[in-house]
């Protein structure tokens, strides 16, 4: 007589839930715009002008100090002697670029040591995760409108548990969305959070996802409701909450353990590291999900060539699969250039084996949510 596990069951169970998936949407930045995120190219614009105005008081003072002073040294730029709408920043993949290759080639800047005995690049690369976590928690106070109104028509639809969610944004607007649904659906993050094994006392408590009931979201770029404690290798959700956004000036430790938690979120640069063992049960996961996929949605998401490694990922399922599925292509809004709907169209239709199954459209993520795609 066979005896199997609990645990056996699970796995078997949550491949089950792969199988049933028809439908990916991947979320991307323009999707979180819709609701008031700003894009990367505004970010540290828009912290700077936080900072100015007094509107981050919470922030620890010494990181608004070390960047002030870093963007001056490195770039000839006074965020406080020059208004920060006239002010021309670098882009985020240009200086996390630059401050990544001096940690990899063990090289130091002037005044901008790499010594272990004074830190100060790798301090301001982690300094410049935090800006994003301080920007998206105050841009993102209200309460997800239309990520609401996407979940609600594909639970009307009867297909909400057929879609699998791919986020690419660390904000926890879908998250919430999906939340909301509970307890009649469950997120499931792809990974196991200390929050199942017992109540915590620092976090709201997190239910196993039951695999008859979950709805698959995985965020490939780390999310600001996961703590990770890299003493135990565990992860920690606080949902609802963005807490990474308040270890800048709050330290969290692990309940299981005792050490201090840091963020787990990949930041846009060219030399994203993906080493973290969450995150790559995440990818894998994706990668499941992706190869059964009749259908992919891409929201909000410009394909840039930066993004090699998502555009391996989805090669890999593409070849695998030995067919290309659907694919549709929702990145409109008002007075976008022609000239960029060309070249966006291009870059997807280029990189897919059959373009006949690659559909550029019209419809702004707004529209999407509200009354979807007839297919």
């Amino acid at each position: 007589m066979l005896i199997f596990s609990k645990k056996f069951f699970n796995i078997y169970q949550k491949e089950e839930e792969i199988e049933k998936i028809e439908d990916v949407i991947f979320l991307g930045a323009g999707a979180s715009a819709s609701e008031g995120a700003p894009v990367q190219g505004a970010l540290f614009k828009e912290y700077f002008r936080l900072y100015k105005d007094g509107e981050i008081p919470y922030t620890n003072s010494e990181i608004n100090t070390r960047l002030v002073k870093f963007f001056n040294a490195f770039f000839g730029i006074n965020v406080n002697q020059r208004k920060v709408e006239n002010i021309s920043f670098p882009s985020f993949e240009e200086i996390l670029g630059i401050l990544e290759l001096s940690i990899n080639r063990q090289e130091s800047f002037r005044d901008y040591s790499f010594s272990p005995a004074k830190p100060l690049i790798q301090q301001i690369r982690e300094d410049l995760i935090f800006l994003i976590a301080i920007v998206l928690d105050k841009k993102l106070e209200t309460t997800p409108q239309y990520h609401e109104i996407l979940v609600n028509r594909l639970k009307k639809e009867k297909r909400l548990s057929k879609t699998c969610f791919i986020s690419l944004n660390y904000d926890i607007l879908i998250d919430n969305a999906l939340i909301k649904l509970f307890p009649e659906y469950h997120v499931d993050y792809g990974v196991e959070f200390t929050n199942f094994e017992r109540k915590i006392e620092s976090v709201k408590y997190w239910e196993r996802p039951d695999p008859k009931k979950s709805i698959f979201l995985l965020k490939l770029h780390g999310s600001l409701n996961w703590l990770y404690c890299p003493t135990c290798i565990s992860l920690t959700l606080t949902p609802l909450e963005k807490r990474v956004a308040k270890l800048v000036f709050e330290p969290q430790y692990c309940d299981m353990c005792g050490g201090e938690m840091i963020p787990i979120i990949i930041p846009p640069t060219f030399f994203k590291v993906m080493s973290n063992f969450f995150l790559q049960k995440i990818w894998r996961k994706a990668e499941s999900v992706l190869t059964r996929a009749r259908r992919i949605f891409f929201c909000g998401y410009s394909f840039p060539d930066a993004d090699v490694h998502i555009k391996y990922l989805l090669k890999r399922t593409e070849i695998n699969k030995g067919s290309t599925p659907e694919i549709f292509i929702i990145n409109n809004h008002e007075g976008k250039p022609l000239y960029q709907k060309e070249e966006e169209e291009w870059r997807y239709k280029r990189f897919f084996k059959e373009k006949e199954k690659v559909h550029y459209t019209s419809y702004s993520f707004q529209e999407f949510c509200e009354q979807g795609i007839n297919t």
